[in-house]
């Protein structure tokens, strides 16, 4: 019965042995497919982010910069204020100031529409959204005067709701510098 009884415990003793060493070898594989799969996809993610601008040569790069450099002085451009101290619109009517402004925001980014193929979407998308909200700051500054108002009271509009506009472009000229001081540091 002892003899029976150690048996039995010898073969339970093997049994487990087996089952752990089936156990520690998989364990080993499966420890090695994850780390493989994680080394994978870090690759493959900092490949991705890369490869936009690592491909370029410098001819591609000076294209790009001088495209955010473009980018720059359309947000410059656009800024009401700006444009009435550029255009020299004190002498006209508040309708036809408001009427310049908005054509002038437009053809500005008309001009500029091009550069987009240069930039991120996230920037583009930026640009739109602050082309939009200059032409509405000049209609909204414009519909909320009277009828009696004058061009001196539109500007002083503008120029009350031109720190809004600023603090809005400054911001994208943030993300737009972001975008130029990582594709210098490409090179």
């Amino acid at each position: 019965m002892k003899l029976t009884f150690l048996n039995l415990k010898i073969t339970i003793l093997v049994a487990e042995l087996f089952y752990m060493d089936f156990f520690l070898d998989n364990i080993l594989y499966i420890a090695l497919t994850l780390t493989v799969f994680t080394l994978v996809y870090f690759f493959l993610k900092k490949k991705k982010t890369n490869s936009g601008f690592q491909n370029l040569s410098n001819n591609d790069i000076e294209i790009k910069l001088r495209a955010y450099e473009r980018l720059i002085l359309f947000l410059e451009r656009i800024e009401p204020m700006s444009m009435v101290n550029r255009l020299e619109l004190h002498k006209s009517s508040k309708e036809a100031v408001s009427s310049l402004l908005i054509k002038n925001i437009v053809l500005e980014y008309e001009y500029n529409i091009s550069q987009q193929i240069y930039v991120s979407d996230e920037l583009w998308r930026s640009l739109e959204l602050i082309k939009n909200k200059m032409i509405n700051s000049v209609a909204s500054c414009t519909k909320a005067l009277d009828q009696t108002a004058t061009t001196d009271d539109l500007i002083q509009a503008l120029l009350a709701q031109s720190k809004k506009n600023i603090v809005i472009i400054n911001y994208a000229k943030k993300i737009l510098k972001e975008e130029v001081r990582y594709i210098s540091n490409i090179r």
